[in-house]
């Protein structure tokens, strides 16, 4: 039976055996039943297998567990439900890692540029690659685009929209993106330089998808879209259009997903999870600024 690993840090309560909470897990995330309720046959068809565990301190532990394939059913919607579906309503699971390349072949194929192209696209491959946000809301397309101006004529290697900005009245999506697209052709002919724009195309699905093709279109360089708001799984779609317009995920309504202690996912799985997915660039906030990460989060 083909499988995939998920890696779980467990912590158990006083009186909770660790064994009990892996059993748990194995049924939540698959029949949800009781196991004397299952057949065998059922049992050994879809429920989870611890295969390793490691005690990393008291009452906590790394867990693989490995999950049939055919419970994922080729949909990238089904998975997250498997990785952190009804587990997500239990206190103590944390997902630390997956085997990305036994999920290969069920729709997780990771970005459609990459580093490597994105580098190469844009001439930047010998530093590191620089980037600021235009805001903020309630800036004019006219006003934006002048920031936009600057920043490139500055040598900021991309400038991405905020991801608050929309499609509002005061700086409508098509009005915005004309206007700073022609912001950055227009510094690159005085500093002989080019910088790249990438609009914010987060919106209901079918929406997103026609602005991520009008983006495209209007001479867009990339796009800013955020996967907790639209979708998870309209990353993945975004990735897969065939359009050469790389995709910069924004961590936008996901918070809580790293940031609450022994549950979630840890910042390198987050990251990870949304690369194979199809973003090309994951914005995660650092240590010492307005956020609470602490320095050994933004390291991982």
């Amino acid at each position: 039976m083909h499988t995939f690993r998920i890696t779980y840090r467990i912590k158990t309560g006083p009186e909770e055996p660790i064994d009990q909470k892996i059993e748990k897990i194995c049924l939540e995330q698959s029949a949800e039943l009781p196991r004397h309720l299952l057949s065998d046959d059922l049992a050994e068809k879809v429920v989870g297998q611890p295969v390793a565990r490691e005690q990393l301190e008291q009452n906590c532990h790394s867990v693989h567990i490995e999950w049939p394939l055919a419970n994922i059913g080729g949909e990238i919607t089904n998975f997250l439900n498997i990785l952190y579906g009804n587990i997500s309503l239990q206190p103590g699971i944390q997902i630390t890692d997956a085997g990305w390349s036994a999920l290969a072949d069920q729709c997780f194929e990771g970005p459609s540029l990459g580093v490597d192209k994105i580098r190469e696209k844009f001439n930047l491959e010998s530093r590191a690659i620089t980037c600021t946000a235009l805001k903020p809301m309630g800036l004019s397309p006219g006003q934006l685009a002048d920031f936009c101006y600057r920043f490139a004529k500055g040598g900021i290697d991309i400038i991405k929209d905020d991801h608050g900005l929309a499609n509002q009245s005061y700086a409508p999506f098509e009005g915005r993106v004309g206007a700073c697209v022609e912001a950055v052709q227009k510094a690159a002919e005085h500093t002989g330089r080019r910088s790249y724009y990438f609009p914010n195309i987060t919106a209901p699905a079918d929406t997103a998808e026609d602005r991520y093709k009008t983006a495209a279109q209007m001479g867009a360089d990339g796009v800013l879209f955020c996967p907790h708001i639209t979708g998870l799984e309209m990353l993945h779609r975004l990735a897969r259009l065939n359009i050469d317009l790389p995709v910069m995920a924004h961590p936008a309504f996901s918070g809580s997903l790293t940031t609450v202690e022994g549950r979630g996912f840890t910042p390198a799985f987050y990251m990870a999870n949304w690369r194979a997915l199809g973003a090309d660039f994951v914005i995660y906030p650092n240590t010492g600024g307005r956020f609470s990460f602490t320095e050994k989060d933004a390291s991982l």
